[in-house]
């Protein structure tokens, strides 16, 4: 496994679990939620070698992180959540440009990929 994967990995997880936490446990909307996240992330000091990918993970992250609880249920599924996220904002980072709209995108699929497999498993 690279540094790069296990750090996106790593930093997409804190933003989805803090989201969580603040939109479920102490019931702040979720749209402040992700936004105090991301707002966080923006202040943590990264190697300049990863560029602004860590603080977009746990922006990315905190988009995933804004699900109900109707549909997560435990903080192992957060950590699958995020294991796909982080996947799929590796395996995307050559193909789209910018972020705008990906990291969106990326916090949507991987909630969407957990249910449907979920779904199909229960």
């Amino acid at each position: 496994m690279s540094k790069f994967f296990l750090l996106k990995y790593l930093t997409f997880f804190f933003g989805c679990m803090s989201c969580f936490i603040l939109h479920t446990q102490f019931a702040i909307p979720a749209v402040i939620a992700s936004c105090l996240t991301g707002l966080v992330g923006s202040f943590i000091p990264f190697p300049k070698q990863y560029e602004s990918h860590p603080c977009a993970a746990i922006y990315a992250g905190s988009f995933a992180g804004m699900c109900s609880q109707g549909l997560i249920s435990s903080y192992w599924e957060l950590a699958i959540i995020s294991f796909i996220g982080a996947t799929l904002y590796v395996l995307t980072r050559k193909m789209f440009t910018g972020f705008g709209g990906k990291l969106g995108s990326i916090a949507f699929i991987s909630v969407a990929l957990f249910v449907l497999a979920k779904g199909i498993v229960l």
